[in-house]
């Protein structure tokens, strides 16, 4: 039985969606699936076939990959109105090379590949939502990686910081430090040592593990 409460909430509160009227989000409601997943469970691992595109309604999910050396590569955090498996609706039928992990009891919307492409078929306006996403992701990639090869770890931190800070200098992290640390390519260990550096240079004042507040208006 569906979860048409869900499933709606799904449709209207995500930016691929939220523009279109009543009858065509309707329309994209009765090809939406709503499933709960409890913590610690995958939605998808790697080598699993990508056919959908997933969206997060209610919880937390963690994206990552595993590096050479079999560690997690942490790629992203999604937040309720984001999506995951873009890619199945781009080229051929290839399966998922990363993990998605849930970080928090989810309940998250499914549509089938072959159902999107009749939404975008129909209302062209969601493919072009979709890319404009994809593209912002890509080079959000681009610049991580441009950070991870050119920038020492404490740059890292600090850069992390400077783009994530709101306008009351406040930074609030949406991931455990550990997935941080995955994030920015370093150990634990490391994050840990340079946020109390900046904490003893009086940069950063620590309001709990995942709130700071910058203090040197340098960093920003």
């Amino acid at each position: 039985m569906k979860n048409q409460t869900g499933q709606k909430l799904c449709v209207r509160n995500v930016p691929i969606f939220n523009h279109l009227n009543e009858t065509e989000m309707n329309e994209v409601f009765n090809k939406v699936n709503s499933n709960q997943y409890r913590k610690n469970e995958h939605l998808y691992m790697a080598g699993d076939p990508e056919n959908s595109l997933f969206v997060l309604h209610r919880g937390k999910i963690r994206i990552y990959r595993l590096n050479e050396e079999g560690k997690d590569q942490l790629i992203r955090v999604l937040q309720p109105g984001e999506f995951t498996g873009e890619l199945s609706l781009f080229g051929a039928d290839t399966p998922h090379e990363s993990y998605a992990e849930i970080l928090q009891d989810s309940q998250v919307c499914e549509i089938s590949k072959t159902d999107m492409y009749s939404l975008m078929k129909e209302y062209p306006e969601i493919g072009i939502k979709i890319v404009e996403k994809f593209s912002e992701r890509l080079e959000k990639a681009e610049k991580q990686t441009t950070n991870i090869s050119l920038l020492s770890s404490e740059e890292r931190v600090v850069e992390y910081i400077r783009t994530h800070v709101d306008h009351e200098d406040y930074v609030e992290f949406d991931m455990t430090k550990k997935d941080l640390a995955s994030y920015l390519s370093m150990q634990p260990e490391t994050l840990t040592r340079i946020f109390k550096r900046l904490e003893k240079d009086g940069d950063i004042v620590k309001i709990n593990n995942r709130k700071y507040r910058v203090i040197k208006y340098s960093m920003l």
